[in-house]
């Protein structure tokens, strides 16, 4: 057998995504007709472009696989399967990264597909998963006019670990914040019973605001001097210490913002080379207006950034994921702000972006992306950990809080 061909050393970020099995559910619609062969070369053309796409996690490494197996896993009929029973049997999957780190499902409707990525998160953060949905769509494109995609080898986004210790070094002294001390109690979701051990299930809550509602909310963000992420992660903290009957009137809200797509206002080109993994911010009280809340979490992050802060939480990650030490968090949002798809379709189309990270963590992950001016915010839960009833609750608030805060502006 030829040698295989050795991508590159995973990171300690990625390793950790890779030991504690952290994937990623990613979801766009093509609509027009696309058959199976003309999908399985499209996927030839996405892997050939990126071929990290082929490999396999091997002694901390990425690694070519050995097999030529289809990444097409399924290929399923639109009459008997809905995105919402595909996203539960994805979400409760199994990725052995020694195996392969991604794999297509797809439900075929007769003028159009719901294609599905599930992938190890160490290899696709949701800046890369745009990029792969998009160039997938073109290549299925190029393929139904038998025109050939845009083929040239591509490198996959590389570890930002360089490009964090070189923002580290560059904070002045003076400025350099200082670790936080989570200490006291904080509002959480409430436990629906102690959990004895055993095995644990993903669910998944979804939340949609359409274009009108999120251009009042944009507009609202911007005048009061914050942004959407900052509000969104607001809406969440008041709403969960809604349902935190008697819990302190405060609450800790993890981030993980990606600095690759500007932040609302734009605050500095500086910031384009970075995804921020895991910051905390201390909301000291919940019964202050919410755009109080919102300018206070934006003030914060961008301090961080100053500061390195942000870029501390970075290198300390892999240290702190999942560690007893880790700070009681409430919920964690990982925030694409708006999502735009840079290669050309001519006789297709792409009806949407979204994705959904599932971990087996005690606070919930939402994810968020923005296309085409709607938003919509899939919250994956442990269902032991989190009754579904309250998570729908949740949502619902944040929904009617959000709307609210637009109409107000």
């Amino acid at each position: 057998m030829s040698r295989r061909t050795i991508y590159r050393d995973a990171s300690p970020t990625e390793r950790i995504y890779v030991a504690t099995q952290t994937i990623v559910v990613s979801r766009s619609g093509i609509v027009g007709k696309v058959d199976r062969e003309q999908f399985e070369s499209a996927v030839a053309h996405l892997e050939a472009r990126y071929g990290i796409l082929r490999s396999v996690v091997e002694d901390g490494r990425f690694v070519e696989r050995a097999d030529a197996a289809s990444s097409v896993a399924a290929w399923l009929p639109g009459d008997l399967w809905s995105a919402d029973l595909l996203y539960e049997k994805l979400l409760n999957a199994a990725l052995d990264t020694q195996s392969r780190v991604y794999e297509i499902h797809v439900i075929a409707a007769e003028d159009a597909l719901d294609v599905f990525m599930l992938s190890s998160h160490a290899i696709t953060d949701a800046t890369s998963l745009v990029e792969l949905h998009a160039f997938l769509a073109h290549a299925c494109d190029c393929t139904v006019r038998s025109a050939t995609p845009e083929s040239d080898a591509q490198p996959f986004p590389t570890p930002v670990d360089e490009a964090v210790d070189k923002a580290l070094a560059a904070v002045p002294a003076d400025r350099a914040g200082t670790s936080d001390d989570y200490s006291g109690s904080y509002a959480e979701i409430p436990l629906p019973v102690p959990h004895g051990g055993g095995s644990l299930t993903h669910g998944l809550d979804r939340m949609v605001i359409e274009a009108d509602g999120m251009h009042r909310i944009s507009a609202a963000c911007h005048a009061h001097g914050a942004s959407v992420h900052a509000l969104v992660l607001a809406a969440f903290a008041v709403a969960i210490g809604a349902v935190a009957d008697g819990g302190p009137r405060r609450i800790l809200m993890r981030s993980s913002v990606d600095m690759r797509r500007r932040l609302e206002p734009h605050v500095s080109p500086e910031l384009v080379f970075s995804a921020i993994t895991g910051h905390i911010t201390a909301i000291p009280d919940l019964d202050q207006p919410l755009f109080d809340i919102a300018k206070l979490i934006f003030d914060e992050l961008h301090e961080g950034v100053a500061n390195g802060s942000i870029f501390r939480d970075y290198v300390n990650y892999p240290r702190s994921f999942g560690s007893p030490q880790q700070a009681p968090v409430a919920l964690n949002i990982s925030d694409m702000q708006s999502v735009h798809f840079r290669w050309s379709l001519e006789k297709l189309r792409v009806g949407g972006f979204e994705y959904a990270l599932g971990w087996l963590k005690r606070f919930p992950n939402v994810s968020v992306s923005i296309y085409d001016g709607r938003l919509i915010a899939n919250t994956v839960f442990v269902k032991e950990f989190v009754a579904p009833q309250t998570m729908r609750k949740i949502s619902d608030n944040v929904v009617e809080i959000l709307l609210s805060a637009g109409r107000s502006a």
